[in-house]
């Protein structure tokens, strides 16, 4: 399965399952950031983007798909140790966020319970 494919299965299961949109917020500058939000708080709970690996301290430079999510509090770090494809967040609070990376690496399953889990922390 290719990143792009799994980004995209990741884009409709939030569609289909949580009801949000992407939004993209910056089309000039990060034209393929697209942004989830729940419809009551407007709180992000995923952010789906390209970035390049070497945001993640990955030796390859290539351009990859990830998706940021809210994880535990101060439990980010310790996650990421866990697992290849999980990284503290690009571009956020890398206390409060993880960056998984849209690869084979990874199943679809984990990531829905990953998006699932920032999708509850966020709906405060």
């Amino acid at each position: 399965m290719s990143e792009k494919r799994q980004a995209n299965i990741v884009v409709k299961y939030i569609k289909s399952e949580y009801g949000a949109n992407p939004e993209f917020l910056w089309p000039g500058r990060y034209p393929g950031y697209a942004v989830f939000r729940h419809g009551n708080n407007r709180k992000w709970f995923a952010l789906v983007a390209t970035i390049s690996s070497k945001s993640l301290g990955l030796k390859e430079d290539k351009a990859i798909d990830v998706i940021n999510l809210k994880f535990d509090k101060n439990q980010t770090y310790d996650f990421a140790e866990t697992n290849d494809h999980v990284f503290p967040a690009y571009h956020m609070n890398k206390n409060n966020w993880i960056t998984v990376v849209l690869d084979d690496g990874i199943s679809d399953g984990m990531v829905f319970e990953l998006i699932r889990k920032s999708y509850l922390l966020t709906n405060k």
